[in-house]
């Protein structure tokens, strides 16, 4: 089953998507792997207890990690609002390199590849 952000596909892409999906980005070019992702909520603000996030998500900010999604602080509302994906790029050779892909940035699912909108330049990588 296929589905295009064109054809006002209903569900949104974004619930179509699974962990585990290959994503390409505007050119074909294979990125990584979906390894999170999450449907944006229209009434979000970054103001949830840490109680509300996942159960590893809990334990990576006690041992010194960072909150999903890890982008710049002018960013997080929008992500939270509108939905996200985590891509990880086996490409790299450093251990934990990820791009962040907005949910309306997805142009379509097929099969098990998820294609975006962007180039892989144009994708937000982690904060700092």
């Amino acid at each position: 089953m296929s589905a295009t952000a064109g054809q006002g596909a209903n569900p949104p892409l974004i619930e179509q998507v699974q962990v585990g999906m290959e994503v390409h980005d505007s050119a074909g070019e294979h990125i990584g792997k979906l390894t999170y992702y999450r449907i944006g909520d229209p009434t979000a603000i970054d103001i949830e207890p840490m109680t509300d996030r996942p159960v590893g998500e809990q334990f990576a900010v006690a041992m010194g990690g960072h909150r999903e999604p890890n982008v710049p602080p002018p960013l997080l509302n929008r992500f939270l609002m509108t939905g996200y994906l985590k891509v990880d790029d086996k490409r790299r050779l450093k251990r934990d390199h990820h791009y962040y892909a907005l949910a309306d940035q997805i142009a379509s699912v097929e099969g098990d590849v998820v294609t975006l909108t962007l180039a892989i330049d144009e994708l937000i990588t982690p904060y700092e």
